[in-house]
């Protein structure tokens, strides 16, 4: 087995400045940006992924996809990356946020709602290294420490999705600025590409969320060209 390259180690970077930039996300959403925006080509390699709580390989989005959306949600459709994302009409989709390929933002609670709750998606090329899921959690989790003040791991395990994809479910608290957060993350390695769906929250308002934000991961869809 191939240890991890200092490369390997620069991309695991990503994933660790992905969680302070969710924090961001939250507080400082553009309202200037549409419902269903397109991604630049370059925000993301398309990649084959797994089903339920990860995305799962389809056909080609297309104008027609915007039929299997049900009533109440949104589609958010980018062909150029071959993905699609549907979620609730009164959340707010952002294209090519952070280096993730997209966000999915929550309504505003009240006026003097800080933060917003939100799902980003990322799909990260590796590169042709022969990277197992197991080491680039390890990178993560290090990375990760650096990056979260006070990070503290509530959930670390392998999970197998509906799809058979081996995953792993990573949920952990921490601080970022004057925030309390709580994350949940489910990664993969698909075909020479890390996959990562992460929710975060206020601490207070994980649980009121989570059903929703697992709901959207679990309807990302990743055309393999």
């Amino acid at each position: 087995m191939k240890k991890p390259s200092k490369n390997l180690l620069k991309m695991s970077i990503a994933l660790g400045l992905l969680a302070m930039v969710l924090s961001a996300c939250g507080g400082n959403k553009d309202e200037k940006s549409s419902a269903s925006p397109s991604a630049s080509p370059s925000a993301s390699p398309s990649a084959s992924a797994p089903a339920s709580e990860s995305p799962s390989a389809s056909a080609p989005p297309s104008a027609s996809s915007a039929a299997g959306v049900p009533a109440g949600y949104k589609l958010f459709e980018d062909a150029a990356n071959g993905t699609t994302i549907i979620y609730p009409e009164d959340w707010t989709a952002q294209a090519n946020v952070g280096g993730a390929l997209a966000a999915i933002v929550s309504p505003k609670e009240s006026d003097s709602d800080k933060f917003q709750d939100n799902v980003t998606f990322i799909m990260q090329d590796l590169g042709g290294q022969e990277v197992t899921l197991e080491q680039y959690m390890d990178l993560s989790r290090q990375q990760l420490q650096a990056v979260i003040t006070d990070m503290k791991v509530d959930t670390d395990e392998a999970v197998t999705l509906d799809s058979g994809v081996e995953a792993h479910n990573l949920i952990y608290t921490g601080k970022q600025g004057e925030f309390e957060l709580k994350w949940q993350q489910i990664i993969s390695i698909v075909n020479g590409n890390a996959i990562v769906a992460t929710y975060v929250a206020e601490v207070g308002s994980f649980d009121k969320f989570q059903e929703t934000a697992q709901e959207i991961i679990g309807s990302w869809t990743v055309y393999l060209k």
